[in-house]
This record gives C-alpha cells, structure tokens and sequence, in this order.
C-alpha cells in the first residue's frame, strides 16, 4: 500500500471511536489486520438479517443504513459517512445484522472479520469500554429521535435533519451550504418519519422561501438562520461518530492520499 494512503488509513483508525485512546503502535497493528474493499455506488456494505461477520470503517465515500419493517416497508436510519464505522455487533459469533447499509456513491471500506474484531476486544481492553459508549450514544439517539416523533412538527424534524447532514456533509457552494449527498424528498420522508406528501409540500414552501434550493437529489441551505428558528433549540448532540475537528483531518488525510 502506498505510504501516504497507508498514513491517511492509520488516521482514520486512531480517529474512530472505536479505537479512541489506544496507542499508536496498537492502532497501525489494527491496521495491518484490516482488508481494504471498494463498493461501487447502489451496493451493499452489510445486509439486514445476513450473519454479522464484517466490521468496518467507511474511508472514502457516505452510506445509507435503512431497516425493513415487518410489513415490508423501508425505514431509513441514518446516513454514514467518511470515517464512521458499522457492524459492531460482529464481535458476537452467530448474530445476523438488524439493518442494511449501502452505499450511496463509490466507496471504500477497511473492514475485519469478526473473529478479528473479537481478539481486539480481548487485547484491548479500552476497545470495549469504547463500544460501550458508543452503544449507549445510539440508545439516546433513538429516544431523542423517538421523542421528537412523539413531539414535534414536520417541519421541525426536517429542518432539523437537513442541518444535521449539512453538519457532517455539508460543504460551502455559491447557492449557500450544499448537502453533498443524494438526497430525493423519499429519502428524508424515511428519515423523519413522515409522508412524501407534506415533505415534497414543505421543501416546495422553503424553496419559494428561499431557505433551500435544490436539484439533481442534493440540497442546498440557502438561509441557515431561518432554518434554524425552524428547527428550534438545537439538542446537545451525542457524537456522530467522528468530532468535527477529528472529521476535517480525516478528509485532509483522505484527499492528500488522492492527491499522492
């Protein structure tokens, strides 16, 4: 591996929470354990119900987590993006994966086997006191999303997802902030939970507002600030995954590892 994509690599390693804390020497034997996969665009990374025996963490490109409902219906969860990881629940022999990630563009992926990720546990013990943490950040994320089901309006839990993405994938463009994901008005209805109809009907209203713009599945922030008087008090964020100051240096790793 190219020394420079391997250094951009072993940073997103001692970045990701999973491994925070452990020394440099431990995350580069991470490392060199780890598989680098590609993933082209509408493939899957994991597959709900399908035995959990991959771990991995996203290094180039974003991912779509959605489940299935037992009526068949698709739900979507969240959005991953570079530097996040998924599969945890691979550590434990003969568990299936309760959700589907795919990838939403090209991707590539550092993933260990599950037996793999079950020796670092034992070898390092820190690891699972992180994924502790971890699995307790979504539990409170799950009630923060179901409380804001229970409680809140449409327009709420819109604007507040459309400022959460363009937290971790926004980026500045003429138009404003750019969500730099494909994003149809089907993919946030999933997200938050509500129908095509009132999401379609209330983008439609911003953008003859001029709070959004949008086209060719992405999205633009033209007027943050009455977004967020639409969103309300924002809710202190439990991590999603990567700090902001830890998700700039992995993309400058990323893009020097490009660039190379």
């Amino acid at each position: 591996m190219d020394t420079s994509v391997q250094s951009a690599h072993l940073t997103f390693v001692m970045h990701n929470p999973v491994f925070a804390g452990l020394p440099m020497t431990a995350a580069a034997d991470i490392l060199a354990a780890a598989r680098l996969r590609s993933i082209p665009a509408g493939n899957t990374l994991i597959s709900q119900g399908a035995v959990a025996n991959r771990f991995g963490i996203i290094v180039n490109g974003h991912a779509r987590m959605t489940q299935l409902t037992h009526d068949g219906r698709q739900i979507a969860l969240r959005y991953l993006m570079t530097g996040q990881e998924f599969g945890l629940i691979a550590v434990f022999p003969d568990m299936v994966y309760p959700v589907t990630i795919e990838a939403v563009d090209d991707c590539q992926v550092l993933c260990w086997a599950g037996a793999q990720l079950a020796e670092m546990f034992v070898r390092y013990p820190q690891i699972g006191l992180n994924a502790l943490r971890i699995m307790v950040i979504r539990n409170q994320e799950l009630q923060a999303r179901y409380r804001q089901q229970l409680t809140e309006r449409v327009e709420q839990r819109l604007a507040r997802a459309l400022l959460r993405l363009a937290a971790v994938a926004g980026e500045d463009a003429p138009q404003g902030r750019l969500i730099n994901l494909p994003l149809g008005r089907e993919d946030l209805a999933e997200l938050i939970g509500a129908t095509l109809f009132t999401v379609s009907r209330t983008l439609s209203a911003w953008e003859q507002s001029g709070i959004i713009c949008s086209g060719r599945e992405r999205i633009a922030i033209c007027r943050l600030q009455a977004l967020e008087e639409i969103a309300g008090e924002p809710e202190p964020s439990p991590m999603e995954c990567v700090a902001p100051c830890a998700l700039a240096e992995l993309l400058t790793a990323k893009h020097t590892a490009l660039a190379a």
